[in-house]
């Protein structure tokens, strides 16, 4: 499905299924099993059709797997460093060839496992735990987690997404009031940058210099909630709550889902993953289908090049072929484009969730609905959201801009 073009510079071994997958030190675990022909990484829960990371971002099912004995990893936000052992869960008989998948042809309208054989003494509770089973995503860890106790954080601004509407919002703060304010910044990935990591890495790298030393960076871990003015972070050292004087959501928005059959065979990617791909020198073997239009759309037309097989609008498809992976895109005109990948650059949902949770309203936008705002952020009393997630299009000067504007109203 995807191929290197370029040598890897600093090689590890990784292992999947017990096969060696060589990688590039710090590179995402499920980006090197892509680049070495693997299609297939996950299957889903229910009717264990086979996934494939969709997102790169954390934002799909497509990458979990059980990562040196721990299930539910998402490969894609681990970096490879060597060593590691991947192992497909939720599959009776091999990633490839899982015989669960028979569950798919015996009920093609999916199955409603509450009320499969319901009201049958004995046979319904037997067909409920059957049906909870199937739906299992990964064994318990090989090892028990230690119970670890919660720690408080004491901080002034807590930046919720290290994108580069957060980062700028973040690098404004210091500047202003760098030596007055505590600031911390929570971020789900490795790395600050979000989808901005590979498309505008000078303009991450200026920013988060800027911060260096002067704002708590919380990467690899996620805000799971906020609660009457308290968040609840869950870090790689275990649950963080802190009551900060003042949150900016910063947390970006949703990939555009593509609304038609086979959506979810594998290799169907959103514009942002392909150009995730294409950036480290990793390419569609067999070219790729561009569906939607956009600024993620011509950035994934340049860095590809001759392998876009066609660019389409979403009106004009009527399928995606392929059971393992991609193999064609069927037209509404009856028309067949061979293709290895699907990119997809739809409108992308804000992410207004916890804006919600926060006391925020939202309006319509886009893709779906964004968090409303007046012109400086302001949100709700204490709250601020910033970027994609106020309806912003990936425009990199608005964004930039959004995040500073928010940092001046909070440091006045």
């Amino acid at each position: 499905m995807f191929q290197r073009t370029r040598p890897i510079h600093d090689p590890v071994t990784i292992r999947i299924d017990r096969r060696e997958v060589v990688a590039e030190r710090g590179e995402p675990l499920a980006v090197a099993l892509l680049a070495a022909g693997e299609t297939t990484l996950a299957r889903s829960p229910k009717l264990h059709r086979p996934r494939a990371p969709a997102c790169l971002r954390g934002d799909c099912d497509g990458c979990l797997a059980r990562v040196d004995g721990v299930p539910n990893v998402m490969t894609c936000l681990r970096r490879a460093r060597g060593g590691e052992e991947i192992g497909t869960q939720n599959v009776l008989g091999s990633r490839k060839t899982d015989l669960l998948r028979l569950t798919d042809w015996f009920f093609p309208r999916g199955i409603d496992h509450h009320h499969l054989m319901a009201g049958i003494p004995a046979v319904s509770t037997l067909m409920q735990t059957f049906a909870r089973q199937m739906a299992g995503i990964g064994r318990l860890p090989d090892a028990a987690t230690p119970a670890r106790a919660a720690t408080k954080l004491e901080i002034d601004v807590l930046i919720v997404g290290a994108g580069l509407s957060g980062l700028a919002c973040a690098a404004e703060l210091v500047r202003v009031r760098g030596d007055a304010l505590r600031i911390a910044i929570v971020d789900e990935n490795e790395r600050p940058g979000g989808s901005a990591a590979f498309a505008l890495p000078n303009e991450i790298d200026a920013r988060a210099r800027a911060i260096e030393g002067k704002a708590s960076l919380l990467l690899r871990s996620s805000m799971v909630g906020f609660y009457e003015g308290t968040a609840l972070l869950v870090t790689t050292d275990g649950a963080v709550v802190a009551k900060p004087k003042v949150l900016v959501l910063a947390t970006g928005a949703h990939d555009g889902v593509l609304c038609s059959e086979g959506n979810d065979v594998p290799g169907v990617m959103s514009v942002r993953a392909v150009c995730n791909l294409a950036a480290r020198g990793i390419l569609p073997t067999e070219g790729a289908v561009i569906v939607g239009s956009g600024a993620w759309a011509e950035r994934a037309a340049t860095a590809l090049g001759d392998r876009v097989r066609a660019r389409i609008a979403e009106a004009d498809i009527a399928a995606v072929n392929g059971r393992g992976a991609v193999s064609a895109v069927t037209l509404r005109t009856g028309k067949k484009i061979a293709c290895g990948a699907v990119a997809v650059a739809l409108p992308a949902a804000p992410a207004f969730e916890i804006g919600v949770q926060a006391g925020a309203s939202t309006q319509p936008a886009s893709g779906g609905f964004a968090i409303a705002t007046d012109d400086s952020g302001l949100a709700a009393p204490g709250v601020y959201a910033v970027g994609e997630c106020v309806g912003l299009p990936f425009e990199p000067d608005a964004l930039i801009a959004s995040g500073e504007r928010a940092a001046r109203s909070i440091a006045g």
